[in-house]
């Protein structure tokens, strides 16, 4: 029976919204913690409950859902679990606005408690919407599970966390210097910075030294912190100013001296060598300032205004409105010396685009340093494996610089921070404030009026519970947890490994005594086609949901995939993704020949012991691709494993094997090899679609189920095994030789610019086994006439030489028509010359590179050197040819 052809127009949007709902009511993504398989688990980051489909999920959704989809084929139990943040301060902007627009009333005028409903409400309403714009990838988490990092479950456990940690002394409240955003009047975490290089002021003032007409030279983009300066440091071997440490100069301004200290932290190299130390409004200061126990004297408000510890007449300003009359009276009083125009960054918050003030304030910090420690020691002795390893070095680097966790924020919407304050300050953690009003009777023997603190929990600190608190910590004997925790994987960007990686580790880690995850892929930055970084400013955004409408599901995923090398930025463009859909088209066309071809028919043949050496020939290569293309996504290296897909699928399935049983179909009399031949088809091509599906499941489930008209998906298949068959090596080889035959003729063609669909003739003069057992499928696939002649008949005037590695053939120079070619038979063999030097030149830097040689497996080295020495021997050919033309 001939099935259906697929026709030309597909329509990719109709085929996937069709074929993800028969995934869904099949319960294909479901993960089955009674059944005794092993499982396989793999933790969603959560997106933001706020945020929409961008290309960096994309590319984290592809490469979560290629694991998924093969660790399912490979018959485990899969749990990939998914979710979303809270979002805290991105939410809470959104519904501050939103409740502004419609009402132009703020969050104060309507009350906390109305503002948390309204906050639940956007949330039923428009929570959803990147869940559904996932889906569209094809992506198959186990939607049944999904999370929310504001769940009852999840805020218990968030609880539980911090209630255990307070009780070890590791969560306390302190004085700290903290990113403060001026506009939400609360701490950011780090993330939430962005530091855009801009132009600005470089100001030049004069520090005049105590009981001297000398001064020292200052230079600062902030002239409005100097009221806040406690010293003026120098380089202790900077031998300008070695005979100043320990004396004083006037702060500018005001009627103050501070000292000169020595600190090596000051460059010597840079300007004048000589830094103003602001303790409580620089990160850096800060740090030199706990070292040299200076004061921390503050000088803006938490609105950015300058307060009382300034001078009357600058109290109450903007601090940046501020600067011009600083600057002024700095002119004025001769502490001035010049500005300069210079390109700096400066921070600005990514939620409120004010720039961010480093501010002392007081708020919850967690020691993260004991789990820091405990964490290093797993990555350390590969419980915890990076991919690729160069990240271990940058994660070392940063735990063992680690500083306390800013864990407080001053916002409405997230976890409420479980502390209740009693009036003479002393404070008790709690699940609840029964609770709480128990242990301050247990402490005080009476009872006491507790009010709850108003702060909340930043969102790392929840995400940082994610792959126990979905699971269903902290009750340890929870099914979910006993099976899938820890995970084995996690694939993430490299942007926050500090802010979240890190951070799970630690508490698995301080909890479990377990790593989260056994493996931790990180990915790069998707950028854009020249590798520059994606904004809306440039508009260069790539949207996945205009590139999915346009183009399909498939087409990006498999871009995403191709271009995902470890360890390097990805850059991408509509272009490529709109070339890598005619990959797709290649695999429909493929179906639609071997369907008219009657590949797909059901045969009597139970095995595949194959006479024919064409079947020999692709099904040694496809346990090669397969075993190939297994390993490399069990290593994480979905580029070099979407490229084999390619390779195999397209140039030796398509472009080779079914040009050569086009041959043998059409011309073939025996229908016992035309029999083994659609056998052998039918196995390969099947066999690819399965390779292929974790990269491009819809349409390959789409073939699989609605053409072939098999009652299983893909995903309930097997993952491809090598197929146990009579491999005949000689066969094998013979086609291999054949191919290199038919690519020395076309190359020659090309040389001699004939159009490909032209044939012309070409000679042999040594008898050769491979060219008269196959004359039919190189003269055809060629589209040449191969003759042997006698070496008497090759006159050297009237014929030209090409030289390959094996062969040797020749043209009849009359038969070509380009004179221009024609003129110089040796033209070619330089050609020629020139590109095998060029080839040779790369092996060369290959086989005489150490680390290659330590690296690479002896199989691939000794491949090399094979390579090389074929090249050289071609080379020593050709330039004897050249030699006896002249």
């Amino acid at each position: 029976m001939v099935l259906k052809l697929i026709e030309k127009d597909v329509d990719h949007l109709e085929l996937e919204k069709n074929l993800y709902k028969k995934w869904l009511d099949k319960k294909l993504f479901e993960a089955q913690p009674k059944e005794k398989n092993e499982k396989f688990s793999i933790m969603m980051p959560p997106p933001n409950v706020t945020g929409t489909l961008h290309i960096g999920h994309a590319l984290n959704m592809t490469l979560q859902d290629i694991l998924a989809r093969y660790w399912r084929m490979n018959k485990k139990d899969v749990l990939w679990q998914p979710g979303t943040d809270h979002a805290g301060i991105a939410t809470q902007k959104i519904v501050e606005s939103n409740i502004k627009s419609e009402r132009n009333l703020s969050k104060d005028d309507i009350g906390k408690e109305n503002f948390i409903k309204k906050v639940w409400e956007w949330k039923k309403k428009s929570g959803d919407r990147i869940i559904n714009q996932i889906k569209r990838l094809g992506a198959s988490p186990d939607w049944k599970r999904q999370r929310f990092t504001l769940d009852k479950d999840m805020s218990d456990a968030v609880n539980y966390t911090f209630i255990e940690l307070f009780k070890k002394g590791l969560i306390y409240k302190d004085k700290r210097l903290v990113n403060w955003d001026i506009s939400l009047q609360t701490a950011i975490s780090d993330l939430e910075v962005e530091q855009v290089e801009k132009e600005g002021d470089f100001y030049y003032l004069k520090y005049f030294i105590v009981d001297s007409s000398n001064y020292l030279e200052v230079a600062t983009t902030r002239p409005e912190t100097l009221f806040g300066d406690q010293c003026l440091a120098v380089n202790p071997d900077d031998i300008r100013h070695k005979d100043l440490i320990g004396k004083k100069v006037h702060l500018p301004l005001c009627n103050e001296t501070i000292p000169i200290i020595s600190d090596k932290y000051v460059d010597i190299e840079k300007g004048s060598g000589v830094l103003k130390i602001t303790p409580a409004h620089d990160f850096n200061d800060y740090k030199i300032g706990k070292k040299n126990n200076l004061k921390l004297k503050i000088v803006f408000d938490k609105y950015g205004k300058l307060n009382k510890n300034v001078p009357t007449k600058y109290q109450g300003m903007d601090r940046i409105k501020a600067r011009n009359l600083i600057i002024q009276d700095l002119r004025k009083y001769g502490n001035f010396i010049k500005i300069e125009k210079i390109n700096h960054t400066v921070p600005y918050g990514d939620r409120s685009s004010s720039i961010i003030e480093p501010y002392l304030t007081d708020q919850w910090f967690m020691n993260v340093k004991p789990l820091a420690e405990k964490v290093l020691k797993f990555v350390k002795n590969n419980e915890t494996k990076f991919h690729p390893s160069s990240w271990n070095k940058t994660f070392f680097l940063w735990l063992n610089e680690i500083e306390p966790w800013c864990i407080s924020r001053q916002i409405w919407w997230g976890h409420r921070i479980p502390i209740w304050y009693c009036p003479d300050g002393k404070s008790f953690a709690a699940e609840n404030e029964e609770q709480a009003n128990q242990l301050a009777m247990d402490f005080y023997n009476e009872k006491k009026q507790l009010k709850q603190e108003t702060d909340v929990l930043d969102t790392w600190f929840s995400s940082a519970l994610w792959p126990m608190s979905t699971l269903g910590w902290p009750d340890t004997k929870n099914i979910f947890f006993e099976k899938y925790f820890p995970t084995n994987v996690l694939v993430t960007g490299f942007d926050i490994i500090f802010f979240w990686v890190a951070r799970m580790m630690m508490q698995s880690a301080n909890f479990t005594n377990k790593v989260p995850f056994k493996n931790v892929y990180i990915h790069a930055l998707v950028r854009d086609q020249y590798g520059n970084k994606m904004s809306k400013s440039k508009g260069n955004v790539i949207d996945p949901l205009n590139i999915i409408d346009k183009y399909g599901a498939d087409a990006l995923r498999y871009t995403l995939s191709l271009v995902a090398a470890q360890g390097r930025n990805i850059k991408l463009s509509e272009e490529n993704v709109k070339i890598n859909r005619n990959f797709i088209t290649k695999i429909r066309n493929a179906y639609n020949f071997l369907n008219k071809n009657k590949c797909f028919e059901i045969s009597k043949k139970t095995n595949y012991d194959f006479d024919s050496k064409l079947n020999v020939w692709i099904v040694k290569l496809l346990n090669n691709y397969t075993n190939s293309i297994t390993s490399k996504i069990e290593n994480y290296k979905f580029n070099e494993a979407t490229k084999d897909i390619y390779k195999f699928t397209k140039t030796i399935f398509c472009d080779w094997y079914l040009e050569f049983i086009k041959i043998y179909l059409y011309n073939e009399n025996n229908e016992n090899i035309k029999e083994e031949i659609r056998v052998c088809a039918s196995m390969v091509f099947k066999n690819i679609l399965k390779l292929a599906h974790p990269f491009m499941p819809f349409m390959t489930d789409d073939i699989y189920v609605n053409y072939l008209n098999n009652k299983n998906f893909i995903m309930q298949e097997e993952w491809p095994r090598n197929i146990s068959f009579n491999f005949i090596e000689s066969s094998f080889n013979e086609i291999e030789g054949v191919i290199s035959i038919i690519t020395a003729c076309r190359n020659i063609k090309a040389s001699l610019k004939v159009e490909p669909k032209n044939t012309i003739d070409i000679f042999y003069n040594v008898d050769h086994l491979v060219i008269k057992n196959n004359l039919l499928l190189i003269n055809t696939l060629g589209r040449i006439k191969l003759t042997q002649v006698k070496n008497e008949e090759i006159n050297k005037s009237n014929y030209m030489k090409f030289i390959n590695t094996n062969f040797i053939f020749y043209i009849n120079k009359k038969q070509v028509e380009n004179k221009n070619v024609l003129s110089k038979d040796s033209k070619i063999l330089e050609e020629q010359l020139l590109n095998l030097e060029k080839d040779i030149l790369i092996l060369q830097k290959k086989v005489d590179n150490d680390e290659f040689l330590k690296k690479a497996p002896p199989i691939v080295v000794e491949k090399f050197k094979k390579k090389m020495k074929q090249k050289l021997s071609l080379k020593d050919k050709i330039l004897t040819q050249i030699n006896h033309n002249k």
